[in-house]
């Protein structure tokens, strides 16, 4: 098996789940004292509000402070959360709200409930005992849970969210109130006062400054009724992998064979249709739609791998292409690790070694226009396995060599981009432009090797049939 490799700096995979949560699983029924050092110690009280949670972040996960759209953990699509419990004569209860994020009401009109979807619909809560005049470094880790809304749960914030957006759209974001949800609330954040108003798209009337939250009775009762992540980790610890050699596999058939054939039965089916005829439901908006269809269709349901992938190092790839076979986007590959590349060689670079596998990519078709159609009315076109020829591998180091002499002269602003090679090219992969990496004490845009989307669709019109 081709072992992953992960970011050296951290002590965990920040693109793995399982890595991740096992990280996490250290904290609870600890405190920071032993886990990290991280500046002086500070005593609890009204004026750390928020600082615990950011020493947490940057201390022991080592997650830069932002204010993303996106996922802390966004190769994983999970969310970190640190939130407060208090101990009164009716036992633990939520010290407070769990703030999720400002609103931006000019957003609503156009993204709806993926503002809820996008970044909060997995997310890692650390409760810790809130204790007044104690240090927070001796703070203690109460219990750490992998949440994911049930589908009552779900139903209830969605509802939640229509009301948030209802008032949105009537041009009286003005006039919201937590009272008028029950699980998901439109909370107050800023100075007060009048000093935190923002504009709404359908009213000339400003309104105050709001964010998203789980109401701190949600939070009471999801503490209580969820199992800290030391007692569910060890079905995660489990292997998650389950095999596709299943169905009727002919003898004549190869393993590549069988796989395409087994894909083959859903080729022109939404992917809603595909749903019902597997008879599950998945979460549109979820991140990892494409991928957990793709493994469902492969029967694979509730893991993450097929078994023989992982076993021959076979890299899983979801292609969506437009109505004439252009694909959305390029294909990435994990940001640029500048200290790396300039002390590689080709041939042992990780580039090569990204690209130095035989890929499996299942390919899902816009029908309409990608901005008004759902992800489950994509059309299934296909599956196909498919490796780099060996002629296209030297065109593709040039973009690679080119790249390693940029860097060692420190020219960050000429690398080859989008029409300056046809198969390969450079261009940044972040979540937004305060995501930055360091190279020589230097703060860097994080840059990532691309295959050209032209490319891509070359490849699938020579496979796909």
């Amino acid at each position: 098996m081709v072992q992953k490799k992960i970011d050296p700096y951290l002590p965990y995979d920040k693109t793995d789940e399982k890595s991740i949560l096992l990280h996490a699983a250290k904290l609870t029924g600890n405190s920071l004292n032993g886990l990290i050092e991280f500046g002086e110690h500070i005593v609890g009280g009204v004026n750390t509000k928020g600082y615990f949670g950011q020493i947490v972040e940057e201390g022991y996960f080592l997650i830069e402070n932002n204010s993303s759209p996106l996922p802390d953990f966004q190769d994983a699509g999970i969310e970190l959360k640190v939130t407060p419990m208090k101990k009164t004569s009716k036992g633990l209860v939520s010290k407070e709200r769990l703030i999720l994020g400002i609103i931006n009401y000019d957003e609503v009109p156009t993204r709806h409930f993926d503002i809820f979807l996008d970044k909060d619909s997995h997310i890692l809560i650390v409760f810790y005992l809130w204790e007044e005049n104690t240090d927070i470094y001796d703070y203690e880790f109460l219990k750490v849970v992998d949440w994911k809304p049930t589908p009552e749960e779900l139903r209830m914030i969605r509802e939640d969210w229509s009301v948030i957006e209802g008032y949105v759209m009537r041009g009286e974001a003005h006039l919201l109130s937590e009272r008028h949800t029950k699980y998901l609330a439109a909370c107050t954040k800023g100075a007060g006062h009048g000093k935190d108003m923002r504009s709404q798209p359908f009213s000339l009337e400003p309104a105050k400054q709001r964010a998203l939250s789980f109401k701190a009775s949600f939070m009471t009762e999801l503490y209580h009724s969820h199992a800290d992540i030391n007692e569910t980790l060890a079905a995660i610890i489990n292997d998650d992998t389950t095999s596709i050699l299943h169905g009727n596999w002919s003898p004549e058939e190869t393993f590549e064979e069988h796989v395409v054939n087994y894909y083959s039965r859903f080729k022109g089916m939404t992917c809603r249709e595909i749903e019902s005829a597997l008879d599950i439901s998945i979460d549109d908006g979820s991140k990892q739609y494409y991928s957990t269809l793709s493994l469902a269709m492969a029967g694979v349901i509730g893991k993450k791998h097929i078994k023989e992938f992982e076993e021959a190092g076979i890299l899983f790839k979801t292609i969506r292409t437009y109505k004439n076979g252009k694909p959305k986007e390029s294909m990435s590959f994990p940001y640029i690790r500048f200290d790396g590349l300039v002390e590689q060689d080709w041939e042992d670079s990780d580039f090569f070694d990204q690209l130095d596998h035989e890929f499996f990519s299942t390919v899902f078709s816009f029908t309409d226009n990608p901005k008004s159609q759902s992800r489950k009315d994509l059309v299934f076109k296909g599956a196909f396995f498919w490796t780099i020829p060996d002629e296209d591998m030297p065109v593709i180091e040039s973009v690679w060599s080119d790249t390693k002499s940029k860097v060692l002269k420190n020219d960050f602003d000429n690398f080859i981009g989008m029409s300056g090679n046809p198969i390969a090219h450079v261009r940044p992969h972040a979540r937004d432009s305060s995501d930055l990496a360091m190279y020589k004490g230097r703060k860097v845009k994080k840059l990532s090797f691309w295959l050209k989307d032209t490319y891509i669709q070359d490849t699938i019109n020579k496979h796909l049939r």
